[in-house]
């Protein structure tokens, strides 16, 4: 088996090639996880994978989660979608976040298969929130080193392109606090832990006090500009580490048709 892994940007990913998804054995299985934990984002062009295939591959990297209350029932998979009738988050901007970081567990990783891509907008941007905590003034690391923040997902009235108002939450939301520096519970790597689409406040600090340092920091992520931007095309199969890396969505026109099928992995127990 001759493998080779292109890198996508400079500080993380790889496209594989030489390998075929569709049929794995035990090593082409090794090879795939090893190379998520060394690059943290791995890419499959034209992968063709049926949902068996999709969620075999998956299963390289780590357990499927049921953590999201959409889920149940068993469900191993969802889809992001404004083709199929019980699409998630049709249309719209997504700002950059983790998944799941208003839970006490975020999930491991993400992955995403294209059905349909639109021909304008509607990519998926990455930033490496390892890199952001290395890249931060010696006096915001500091500053923030014993600091934790509350995160917040309001499912009745969260939008992907505002950030949540925590005075005014319904009964259906979810919230969890963690350190605004939290080490990666597999690798141990530093990350800065924080998004304009969940974080709501900085714990022990007085409202104007948090929500300028809030400011400053996602003021800061948002100067360093992506750093892998993927333009979809039908049959790309990415898996990413969602807690080294966060993603955000670009809006695309209204009609343009949109659906990829998405399969979360939990954290180890």
């Amino acid at each position: 088996m001759s493998i080779h892994a292109k890198p996508l940007s400079s500080s993380f990913g790889v496209e594989i090639i030489g390998l075929d998804p569709r049929n794995l054995d035990d090593e082409g299985k090794e090879a795939v996880k090893l190379l998520f934990d060394n690059h943290h984002f791995i890419l499959f062009r034209n992968a063709g994978v049926d949902e068996d295939q999709h969620l075999n591959i998956v299963k390289a990297i780590g357990p499927i989660s049921g953590g999201d209350a959409l889920m149940k029932d068993g469900k191993q998979f969802t889809y992001i979608s404004n083709v199929h009738t019980d699409g998630r988050l049709p249309n719209g901007e997504l700002f950059y976040h983790s998944d799941h970081m208003f839970l006490e567990k975020p999930l491991k990783g993400i992955s995403l298969y294209s059905i349909e891509a639109p021909r304008q907008g509607g990519e998926t941007r990455f930033f490496n929130a390892a890199a952001a905590y290395q890249g931060l003034p010696a006096d915001l690391k500091e500053r923030i080193k014993v600091l934790s923040a509350r995160h917040v997902y309001d499912y009745s009235v969260n939008r992907g392109d505002k950030r949540p108002d925590a005075e005014h939450l319904s009964d259906n939301a979810d919230t969890f606090i963690h350190p605004l520096v939290w080490h990666h519970p597999e690798s141990g790597t530093p990350l800065l832990f924080l998004s304009r689409l969940f974080t709501t406040d900085i714990i022990g600090l007085d409202k104007q006090e948090s929500d300028e340092l809030l400011d400053q920091l996602l003021d800061y992520v948002d100067s360093r500009g992506d750093d892998y931007v993927h333009k979809w095309e039908a049959g790309d199969l990415i898996i990413w580490d969602n807690l080294h890396l966060q993603h955000a969505r670009n809006d695309f026109p209204a009609g343009e048709r949109r659906a990829l099928r998405r399969v979360p992995i939990a954290l180890a127990a």
